[in-house]
Parts: C-alpha cells; structure tokens; sequence
C-alpha cells in the first residue's frame, strides 16, 4: 500500500512548527495524489475542523504541546479524543513529536513528560527530528527507542551567493522568536569584552508574552554602550538577505533538541556558530562543515565570537560544506515511515 495520510496542521502560520508541517506536507510527491492538508491556526478550533478531514488513508500530526492545548495536560488530552475519533472510522493517527522534554523545562519538565507520554501511548506512529530527541523521550521513559523512527530535518545547502554583502557595521545576531532560553541574553553578555562599535541584532520578533526581554535586553545593551536592534517579522523572501547582512552569526539556544533556525542559517550559507552538545554534535556529524562548535561555557562563547569577528571568512559555509539530509531524503523517509504506519 502507498499511504498518503491528511496533514492535520495546528497552531499559527508563523510558528516554526506550523512551517516544517507544512512544507513537509508540500515535498510529499505521490505522483498525482498531493499530500492532502487541513489547518487549524488554534487549537481551540480543532473540534470542529475534523470533520474537514474527510476520507483518508491516515492522519498525521506534528505535536508540541503548546500547539495543542492551554496546558500539557490538556494538550495530551486532546490529542487522545482526536486519535479516538479517526480510530472509531477505522483511520490511524501518527504524529511527529517536537520541543521533546528535557530536565532543563524546570518546573514544568513533569508535567510535559506525562503529556508526550500519553500522547505516544495514543498514536500509531511516532517520529522526531533528531536521535537526541528519541534519546530525551527514552531517558523520560516516554517512549522506547525501537518506537520511535528519527527523520533529521531537512537541509538544502543551495547556491552560494555570487557576492557577499558589504557589512556597514560588525554585529552578531540571533536569529528567530526572542523568549527566554533562545540565548539572546547570554550572548549579549558574551560580548561585554567586544569594542562598542560591534552592534548586536535579534533577527526575528518576540514570542507571544515576551516583549519584556526585548525591553531588558535593550536596557542591558544601553548600559554596557551597545547598539541593540530587533528586526521584527523578516517574511521568509527577504530572509536570507537578512541574515547575509550580519558579521558573526550564533545559535546559543539553551535547550535545543532539533533547530530550524541554525538550518535557516545554514541555508542562507552562513556556518553559524554554536555550543557543542549532544545535538549540535549529532547535526555537525550529519552535516559536516556547516558549524563552528564551541565550548558550552561562556569563556569558550566569548573566544568563539571574538575569533569570527577577527575571521569573517569562517562564518560562511565552504565549498565542501555537505547536507546529510536533503529535503528529498527526508520527503522520502516519512514516506517510508507513513507506508508502514498507515498499512
């Protein structure tokens, strides 16, 4: 059987989770059969969008929690009366499982165990992007390994620019949603030894209910003599242009399990810099000459910045830069995974 199950979409256009959904959906080629797709920007709406769905070989959802509910717990149950509706039709639902948890979610690390926990005890197939994520949800006792199948996300290296952009002014930047954890603070802070001239970008907006860290960090910035500036919404056309425009680009996320932004980095041929763990090394071991590891500490942050400044050229992918995982790859291992999820 050739499965092509209905891409059921939840959360808001711009969410990163939302995006991968939904260009995953489109690099499905099933040769006349277009991967059917349904959208629920809230999940507040996700009730009365089942019925959208129709007759379909299956049902397949990309899960966080924050895309599916008020609270984990309600998210988890969500998504287990949604698997009882299609199950009752006779449809299998799989999902792939995002922002995993980790010990580092703090306070609410228990809470969000359960929910993924009951999330895949209701699905009929799980996947992740990455096998640090697959490794979280074993060590939680989320999931076994064996049942959870990783598709790395995709990264398509494509042209080199025929130029590189005169850079006015010397900066490092950060580039997607500004919330805590994303780095933003601790590279500010990393670049209190750097000449005041070296300015300091957040490519992207803030999250929902965190326009204070654009406001701390503007404060930080004017105290220690820093040019701050955040870019708002760059709409994905102007994207690459955005990101070329920077000196040294730094992905210091605090818990990152499997990054979209350092592939958007990368995509634009830019090799940004980021701390050496478990991920970082799995994504540089698959990709190989797209990263500048350092050490995740803020002496080794802070010599990795000042090294790009003084060395632009290592901040720019090479020609023997390699993608392990082309968008075709990926399209081509969740159809495999859907063949057998979906038999």
């Amino acid at each position: 059987m050739t499965a092509n199950p209905t891409h059921l979409v939840v959360g808001p256009p711009r969410h990163g989770v939302v995006t991968f959904a939904l260009d995953l959906a489109a690099s499905l080629d099933r040769g006349n059969r277009p991967a059917p797709t349904v959208r629920v920007d809230d999940w507040t709406d996700l009730d009365g969008a089942l019925d959208r769905v129709g007759r379909t070989d299956g049902v397949h959802l990309n899960f966080t929690d924050r895309l599916f509910g008020s609270t984990p717990r309600d998210a988890a149950d969500r998504v287990v009366d949604l698997v009882g509706h299609f199950t009752s039709a006779g449809v299998r639902v799989t999902a792939t499982l995002h922002d995993v948890p980790q010990p580092a979610d703090g306070g609410n690390y228990h809470q969000r165990v359960a929910a993924y926990r009951t999330v895949c005890s209701a699905v009929h197939g799980r996947a992740t992007n990455s096998e640090h994520e697959r490794s979280l949800l074993a060590e939680s006792k989320v999931a076994r390994s064996a049942d959870v199948v990783v598709v790395p996300l995709p990264l398509h290296l494509g042209e080199a620019p025929s130029s590189r952009p005169l850079v006015e002014r010397r900066s490092v930047a950060v580039l997607g949603f500004l919330y805590p954890g994303k780095g933003h603070r601790e590279v500010l802070a990393a670049m209190a030894d750097l000449p005041r001239d070296v300015e300091f970008v957040a490519v992207g907006e803030p999250s929902a209910g965190h326009a204070d860290l654009v406001e701390h960090l503007a404060e930080s910035a004017r105290a220690a003599g820093r040019q701050f500036t955040v870019t708002g919404y760059v709409p994905d056309e102007a994207l690459s242009a955005a990101v070329r425009r920077v000196s040294v680009p730094i992905a210091h996320h605090r818990h990152v399990s499997a990054s979209g932004s350092l592939n958007t980095w990368i995509a634009a041929h830019r090799r940004p810099l980021a701390p050496a763990n478990r991920y970082t090394i799995e994504h540089a071991a698959r990709h190989p000459g797209t990263l500048r590891l350092y050490p995740d500490t803020g002496h080794g942050m802070r010599d990795a910045i000042a090294s790009a400044l003084d060395d632009p050229d290592s901040t720019w992918l090479t020609a023997d830069a390699t993608s392990g995982s082309a968008p075709a790859d990926t399209a081509r291992l969740y159809m495999q995974a859907f063949d057998r999820w979906h038999d």
